[in-house]
């Protein structure tokens, strides 16, 4: 009987656990009267913004992961692990790879069909190697926990190598200099300074970082002063920034930039922009941007096709019904999900829904542990800006972090995660060496 009532309710699907997926995956299932799935590869949910913080060894493993399946069950989703591999529009299911454990050819869950009534595709994009030679294969990426903390292990085994040679310095290129290469620069520069202090390895003046991109400036989509400020303390950090400079060739230690030099790098990063996974173009009959996300309309409803919605980085969403398309931000993922989630339920009731429009709450980047540079909007529908840097700009950014998790947890809770927080920076180091 309670599977015949489970069967009758209707059935959405959301396909990634990223900061929009398990946003509506929470608010759906709160809400009760759905059959709420939540898809994804991975086990756990990790808020994309803290990624540099995990590279550098600022977050342990685990320490901010969601676990989909304690998670799902709290607050009213079912989790389904596995990869999507299509989507039949015909008959409105999805088919899921089988889950193998890793490292091992044993099959946990076999390839399987998922039926829906709704489906969101909310899974999410990847770094965009613009067709570089040699990107994918000697770059480091920050696209997922993994890769991380990959990168962290690499980065404190170089620290242990040359820890006490004078001679040898730590030479780490970042290509991109977007909010993630400008957040992982300052804050390499925080984690080897910690890593002196309580791990007895070089200080940070053993750093040579060299930040390039091809832009004209740093965080080139910002007001200009905010670009200075970052600038400005990247330098003072002793970050060699270069811009007006594209990369030509990635080879093994080291980038071959367009106007003929060469950086040689011990660690070589890729963070420049994003573009859409390249399965989407098998996916299913989706209309594609030229960088691979799926094309919606003003309902975030995925165009062509029936009951089928994309959010967050994967979807080209236009800002308003004839504006630019949304960021792929967590800000825009936030708002997405939270449109969805109260737009879904009106649409089954038949009742009207408005067009999704987004509204820009600033930019906030972290440069390091005290400090932080962005703007807000001020003014006639957001057209001017009012800078922000120091400490209140960090504890803006900051409190961005606890709001996600008061979304998903709710605030008694993430109150209990602040103050556990809190504890542990008191008690332990502050970088992780090992």
């Amino acid at each position: 009987m309670a599977e015949t009532q489970q069967r009758a309710r209707h059935r959405t699907v959301i396909v990634g656990g990223g900061a929009a997926g398990i946003e509506l995956a929470t608010r759906l299932g709160k809400q009760g009267g759905m059959d709420v799935a939540l898809v994804d590869r991975d086990a756990s949910h990790f808020w994309k913004p803290r990624l540099h913080e995990l590279a550098v060894g600022l977050l342990g493993d685990g320490e901010e992961a969601v676990p989909f399946l304690a998670h799902g069950h709290a607050h009213g989703y079912r989790y389904v692990p596995g990869t999507l591999h299509k989507v039949n529009t015909a008959t409105k299911t999805i088919d899921v790879e089988a889950v193998r454990l890793p490292h091992s050819d044993e099959t946990v869950l076999p390839a399987r069909q998922i039926p829906y009534d709704t489906l969101v595709l909310a899974f999410g994009s990847r770094v965009n190697d613009f067709g570089t030679p040699g990107v994918l294969e000697h770059c480091d990426m920050l696209d997922s926990p993994a890769q991380a903390t990959d990168l962290r292990r690499r980065i404190l085994a170089l620290a242990f190598r040359t820890a006490g040679d004078p001679s040898k310095r730590i030479r780490i290129g970042i290509v991109g200099a977007g909010a993630t290469g400008v957040e992982l620069a300052a804050e390499l520069h925080h984690a080897f300074n910690d890593m002196h202090r309580y791990g007895g390895l070089d200080p940070a003046s053993k750093l040579d970082i060299t930040l390039m991109d091809m832009a004209p400036r740093v965080l080139p989509a910002v007001d200009p002063r905010t670009s200075a400020t970052a600038q400005h303390v990247l330098e003072r950090m002793g970050v060699h920034v270069r811009t007006g400079v594209g990369v030509k060739a990635v080879v093994d230690g080291a980038f071959e930039l367009n106007d003929g030099s060469r950086v040689d790098c011990d660690i070589q990063v890729w963070a420049a922009g994003v573009i859409g996974h390249d399965m989407v173009k098998e996916l299913g009959p989706f209309q594609l941007s030229k960088d691979r996300r799926i094309l919606v309309d003003g309902t975030l409803a995925a165009k062509g096709v029936s009951d089928i919605y994309a959010i967050g980085d994967c979807a080209w969403a236009p800002t308003s019904p004839d504006g630019p398309s949304v960021p792929p931000t967590a800000q825009a993922a936030h708002q997405q999900a939270t449109y969805l989630s109260r737009a879904l339920p009106r649409a089954l009731r038949g009742e009207r829904v408005d067009p999704f429009v987004y509204h820009s709450k600033g930019t906030l980047v972290s440069l390091g542990v005290r400090q932080a540079t962005g703007e807000v909007p001020s003014g006639a529908k957001g057209r001017s800006v009012i800078p922000m840097r120091g400490w209140f700009a960090k504890m803006l950014y900051v409190s961005l972090q606890h709001m996600h998790r008061a979304t998903l947890h709710g605030w008694p809770r993430a109150m209990a995660l602040w103050l556990a927080d809190w504890l542990r920076n008191t008690t332990l180091p502050p970088v992780k060496l090992h």
